[in-house]
This record gives C-alpha cells, structure tokens and sequence, in this order.
C-alpha cells in the first residue's frame, strides 16, 4: 500500500507542473484569440475574425442576438470604426478554463470622441470559447456598457 501511494504522489508531482504549463499555454492561446479578434474589428480585416469565430456563435451586443453571418456584414463594420476612433483601457480579465470550454469576463474603460460625442464608459465583455482540433474558437460573446 505504501508503494501505491509513493507512486500516485510521484504521478501526481511530475503531472502536475505539465497540467499547470498546459492551463497557462491555453490561457496565453486565449488571449491572443481575443486580441487578434479585437485587432480584427479595428483593422475591418473580416476574414480574420472569421476565423476566430466559431460557426455557430451567438453574439450579445444591445438589445439583439446575431449570428456570425448576420454580425460580420452589419455591427463588425460600425464596431470597427468606433473602436479605431476610441481609447481602450483594460483594467481586468478573469479567464476559467474547463477541458475544452473557456470563460473570459473582461472589463475595460473607454474614453474618447466618437461622432461628435464625448465617450466615458465601461464595457464589458463576457467571451466562451471552445477548443477544437487545438484551436480556441470564439462561441459566445456577450458585450454591455455602463
């Protein structure tokens, strides 16, 4: 019995380091899905985001739910130029990860002038993504201002 628990603690010592540098390697791989998403609407590069966004996603923006299709012919285009036009700030991110689904909950100030309107808000981004294939896809965005 106690070789059995020397072994398990010996598994459990030399997995534990790889299980920990796994989670960060995610963690990074999901930050840089969702920077270049964001690089993707400011840049108006809609292959790009595309790519990042999983078929069937659901994007929260507003009042309204869309689609992929259905965001990257109308609201990516306007998110674009009002990004471009206004100064972002992150002042957090909490990122989770279970297996093959992640959540990421952002906060980030924005300040600037957008059509002639002073802009001061938070927004808030509630990202899920999904690992499929070894890639981190974009399933869910939530985004609200306060």
């Amino acid at each position: 019995m106690k070789t059995l628990l020397t072994l398990v603690a010996a598994l459990f010592v030399t997995a534990a380091p790889q299980l920990h540098a796994q989670d960060l390697s995610d963690q990074e791989s999901i930050k840089t899905v969702l920077s270049n998403f964001e690089n993707a609407i400011v840049e108006n590069d809609s292959k790009i985001a595309s790519f990042l966004l999983h078929a069937d996603i659901t994007i929260l923006e507003g009042r309204g739910s869309e689609t992929k299709e259905e965001y990257l012919s109308h609201h990516f285009h306007s998110d674009g130029k009002f990004l471009s036009a206004i100064e972002r700030n992150e002042l957090s991110q909490k990122i989770s990860i279970e297996e093959n689904i992640a959540w990421v909950s952002t906060i980030t100030s924005m300040k600037g002038t957008y059509s002639d309107r002073e802009i001061d808000l938070t927004s808030l981004e509630l990202a899920v993504l999904k690992k499929e294939n070894g890639n981190w896809k974009i399933v869910a965005l939530h985004w609200s201002s306060r």
